[in-house]
């Protein structure tokens, strides 16, 4: 289909089998990086979504049945499929999710640039979705999410080398859609097949262009697409709110992150930045960078890896907020391109520096990583608070966390009353602190039991303090584990309750420039490594 400007030799059996031994060796660099972390407890993405997903019965007209949640439904079901084997079971689809992203960079970076870039394209990728600091050694909508896409790539790539292309095409176009049905913010690999097949046309003489390769690309666009939405018809789930909890609650909340005191710009050099130098990943820039200008009389194959690059960090910058695990949305680009910078470079000594580099802080990351584990245990808070409420609650008792700890909601095994298990959603949501205060109103939808995970006013919200009034008029306090509050029905609390046996929860507070002071409770600092 294409003649290549630097042509890469098809592998012979024995380069393929050692690419296969290769993989294997990254594989268990993955195992060996994330094993130290696979019981760690689920973070606040994890287990929000866990819990979404293990209620996920029915949706009762919305998406979620009685939860509401802003990611498209392909990422709730792989949730569903992993929490069936409870934590453990959601910690290896993670790892499963970084073996198949080497498989995928290395398959990319051999079909463009040959076997030794594949070979340093896959243990970049080991190292990198396997880094604390990312968060990447946890199960991220982010790292889910990279495998479509990614496989997406590889399909525009065989695609670019196929006499008929039309398949690869299609499964292109299927993937990237798939990868936005995971995570919203996954449209690069959708402008990387488009722009493939803009340069494709306008350079026909070369590529020998078809307009068939346009429909059949769209046609694989649109599949996922005929299918979610085949779905949202047989449960009468409507449309109008799944493009708002997909693209219109995104929209909301950037404005709301924008127009607060410490915005976006804030964040992303207080946060942002550090985060970027810590994982390596701003050191593969400069070669990802070189790789692309150095190909550039091939517009056919570096435009599109130019987009897939250039907006998966567009799509992290432009998000407001920087959370670690939100970088891992560009790794793969940066891994295989880097690869193939890196394996044809004469400048031996600085490539072996970076990679050298890149080695130590992955190395440091997990040192680091286990440190903390010891001197602050992740998530102890909220398993404390878990187990008190599992110790006391009834089978039929409902439980509502102020202003949201989704992952509390997961471990107490309770359903909530509310639908809205993320601060953001509170903030963000129209009318959402009006459903929280008729909800405290009602006497048959009041939750048993409330846990003040922080503090009502919190983000400028219950400015009117009728949310702190009805509390008070509701509910009583009877315990407080690790700092935070936990409260029951006033009509619930003649029963016999029994104390929480967990003693005083460790505190490390972080420097103050790693984030926004208000974007976390003071004794929640730690935890803030362990979303």
């Amino acid at each position: 289909m294409t003649v290549l400007d630097e042509r890469v030799e098809v592998p012979t059996p024995r380069t393929r089998d050692s690419l296969i031994r290769w993989w294997l060796l990254c594989a268990g660099v993955v195992v060996l990086l994330r094993t130290p972390f696979i019981n760690v407890p689920l973070g606040i993405d994890e287990g929000g979504g866990s819990f979404v997903a293990r209620a996920w019965g029915s949706t009762d007209g919305s998406m979620y049945g009685g939860s509401w949640l802003d990611r498209p439904p392909l990422l709730v079901l792989v949730y569903k499929i992993g929490v069936l084997g409870g934590d453990l079971g959601v910690r290896l689809v993670g790892m499963v999710a970084a073996v198949l992203l080497v498989a995928g960079t290395m398959a990319i970076a051999q079909r463009i640039s040959g076997a030794r870039a594949a070979r340093i394209a896959g243990i970049l990728t080991a190292v990198m979705t396997s880094s604390v600091v990312l968060g990447a050694v946890f199960t991220d909508n982010e790292l889910i999410a990279s495998v479509p896409a990614t496989y997406s790539i590889l399909a525009l790539m065989r695609a670019r080398d196929a006499v008929v292309p039309h398949r690869w095409l299609f499964v292109s176009g299927a993937l990237a859609t798939c990868a936005l049905l995971v995570k919203q913010s996954f449209a690069e690999v959708l402008v990387a097949g488009a722009v493939f097949l803009l340069v494709s046309g306008v350079t026909r003489a070369r590529s020998d262009f078809r307009w068939s390769w346009l429909g059949w690309w769209l046609g694989g666009v649109a599949t996922p697409v005929l299918v979610t939405f085949a779905w949202f018809e047989a449960y009468s789930v409507g449309v109008r709110g799944f493009v708002y909890a997909a693209a219109g609650f995104r929209l909301d909340s950037i404005a709301e992150i924008t127009g607060a005191p410490q915005g976006a710009g804030f964040m992303l050099v207080r946060l942002g930045l550090p985060i970027l130098i810590v994982s390596g990943c701003v050191f593969l820039v400069p070669w990802s960078v070189a790789w692309l200008v150095r190909r550039r009389a091939d517009p056919q194959l570096v435009l599109p890896l130019t987009a897939w690059l250039a907006l998966g960090f567009l799509a992290v910058a432009g998000g407001g907020n920087y959370y670690p695990h939100y970088f891992i949305q560009p790794v793969a680009a940066l891994a295989v391109l880097s690869g193939c910078a890196l394996a044809v470079t004469g400048r031996r000594i600085l490539a072996s520096a970076t990679a050298a580099l890149v080695l130590v802080l992955a190395v440091g990351n997990v040192a680091v990583g286990t440190t903390l584990q010891t001197v602050n245990p992740p998530q102890q808070r909220t398993l404390a608070v878990a187990d008190y409420l599992q110790s006391n609650a009834r089978p039929d008792d409902t439980l509502y966390v102020l202003y949201a700890r989704a992952n509390l909601l997961y471990y107490a095994d309770m359903t909530t009353p509310y639908p809205y298990s993320w601060t953001q959603m509170v903030r963000t949501v129209p009318n959402a602190e009006e459903r929280l205060r008729d909800m405290l109103r009602s006497t048959s939808r009041r939750p048993t039991w409330i846990v003040e995970w922080q503090e009502a006013t919190i983000f400028g919200m219950d400015a009117s303090g009728e949310t702190r009034r009805l509390i008070a008029k509701h509910y009583v306090g009877v315990d407080e584990i690790c700092g935070k509050q936990v409260l029951i029905r006033r009509d619930e609390a003649a029963r016999t309750l029994r104390k929480s046996s967990h003693g005083e929860c460790a505190t490390l507070d972080l420097p103050r420039h790693l984030g926004p002071s208000e974007s976390r409770t003071p004794e929640d600092s730690a935890d803030y490594l362990w979303q």
